[in-house]
């Protein structure tokens, strides 16, 4: 708390009398992260002037990278590898957060499926969970030393598991 009161440059006071405690501060934070971070990226997956094929393959290629100007790692991951199992309003929090993007991807492999990029034979939903899970792991794995370059492989995988082909090793 005393970090944000010093780089804000207000009074102890005047940050509890605005979010009340340290968790609905927490709980506003993830909010603002979502409105902020998650949903303009889910927004570039609706870019239907794009490949689906790109469109995931970027998607997923920013996580495994990342970019500079974040922490590495999601925050709405971080936070659910550390939530205690019976936390339920921070676990709707993230539920939310996780059943949006499930729902851009998955509409994502719908149009891809419909174009043939896809693999047709698989529900859309199924799909979007894999890639849901894995982008998630993602996250968590650039969070160890060394590993960023390390799981880019893992997104080409993927595109090839979209598409219904075999990676050969």
């Amino acid at each position: 708390m005393q970090n944000l009161v010093d780089r804000m440059g207000i009074s102890r006071q005047s940050l509890y009398d605005t979010y009340g405690n340290k968790r609905e501060l927490f709980e506003a934070s993830l909010k603002i992260y979502r409105k902020e971070v998650i949903e303009p990226k889910l927004a570039e997956l609706a870019d239907t002037s794009r490949s689906p094929t790109e469109l995931i393959r970027n998607h997923l290629t920013s996580i495994a990278e990342g970019c500079n100007e974040m922490p590495v790692g999601c925050l709405m991951v971080r936070t659910a590898t550390e939530l205690p199992v019976d936390d339920a309003e921070i676990g709707e929090i993230i539920n939310d957060c996780v059943m949006l993007s499930w729902q851009a991807v998955r509409r994502v492999i719908e149009r891809g499926q419909a174009s043939g990029e896809f693999d047709s034979g698989r529900s859309a939903d199924d799909l979007a969970g894999c890639v849901i899970t894995s982008a998630m792991g993602m996250n968590v794995m650039r969070r160890l030393p060394g590993h960023g370059q390390a799981i880019r492989p893992s997104v080409e995988s993927l595109i090839a598991g979209l598409q219904g082909r075999r990676v050969e090793h």
